[in-house]
């Protein structure tokens, strides 16, 4: 009995440990979350051909049946909006025989904000699982294989970030392997900057604002952040 009871709490110190690890930075409010914006999904080379008329003909299918209407189109452009309880959000979606692409425009009540000059763009969660819905149901309707890429590149992918040199990718790899909260900012001279909470369990620091205090003494004050936890959400200028 006294073993099993053993066994109970060090399963409970490692749940504890692991949940420690994983805690995200503090927004400030639980509603809010990191914009998962834009969305890129490119139908793969062995997939099966679908045209441009295809695609909108499913997009305005697939919307439909989740409240999204199409409010203007060209060749190539759709604009969708959508009305939920009080909420209002319109997306662009741009598409060709290639695969397509959604991209936050505006909305109301959603609590949508931009800190740090626009470094970090925050809403409520639930717009993210909107727009994922659309996704999910438009693929599923092409029934065509596909990659999905949220934001400006994977969070893994090292050769992604701009600007950075050898030692500033090693940091970044090293960077990949610190506990939650996590940051990083880089800057267009080359300058960079990361931030973590020390070990599991530690108090919470503001890696945000360090990460920028910090690249920003490097990096004639342009820096940007990349990264914050596990998302990319730095943007291009294209």
């Amino acid at each position: 009995m006294s073993r099993l009871i053993r066994l109970c709490s060090l399963s409970l110190l490692l749940s504890q440990g692991l949940v420690a690890h994983a805690e995200p930075y503090n927004l400030g409010a639980f509603r809010l979350a990191v914009i998962d914006d834009p969305w890129r999904i490119e139908f793969q080379d062995n997939a099966k051909q679908v045209t441009r008329q295809d695609i909108e003909q499913v997009v305005r299918i697939v919307g439909a049946t989740r409240g999204w209407k199409v409010a203007t189109s060209t060749e190539g452009r759709m604009e969708l909006t959508n009305v939920i309880r009080e909420h209002t959000m319109s997306v662009e979606l741009t598409y060709s025989a290639t695969g397509y692409g959604i991209r936050y425009l505006q909305s109301t009540n959603l609590l949508y904000e931009e800190r740090g000059g626009g470094t970090l763009r925050l809403i409520h969660g639930n717009y993210n699982g909107w727009v994922k819905d659309l996704v999910s149901g438009i693929n599923a309707g092409l029934g065509v294989p596909a990659q999905t890429t949220i934001g400006f590149a994977p969070l893994g992918k090292v050769d992604a970030v701009p600007f950075l040199k050898e030692k500033g990718r090693d940091a970044y790899k090293e960077f990949l392997s610190k506990p939650t909260p996590r940051a990083f900012a880089i800057a267009p001279n080359g300058a960079w900057a990361s931030s973590s909470r020390s070990a599991p369990g530690s108090r919470q620091p503001d890696v945000v604002g360090n990460v920028m205090e910090s690249c920003n003494r490097r990096g004639n004050g342009e820096c940007k952040l990349y990264a914050l936890d596990e998302r990319v959400v730095w943007r291009s200028d294209r």
